[in-house]
């Protein structure tokens, strides 16, 4: 059952070492992630038309910002939706 929370993304942050998103998934399994270990990180709007990012699985493309890791483990169908 998918799970979408509206609120801060509870997990640290691992990005690559100058601090920026990960391009792709690949760069994230030779940094040493697992892909329940990864997230992708897509702009969008609420119902108000306030910008959010979604935090959601690794598999989403459309308006991508780029990919996060995590040391915690994740379902594959949890979201959280960041308001900015």
């Amino acid at each position: 059952m998918t799970v979408i929370h509206t609120k801060e993304f509870p997990y640290a942050e691992l990005r690559t070492p100058t601090g920026d998103f990960y391009d792709c998934m690949e760069d994230m399994h030779h940094a040493g992630f697992e892909e329940s270990q990864m997230w992708s990180v897509t702009e969008g709007e609420d119902e108000d038309g306030e910008t959010t990012w979604c935090y959601g699985p690794v598999h989403h493309y459309i308006n991508l910002l780029g990919f996060i890791a995590t040391a915690e483990h994740h379902d594959g169908d949890t979201y959280y939706n960041e308001p900015n």
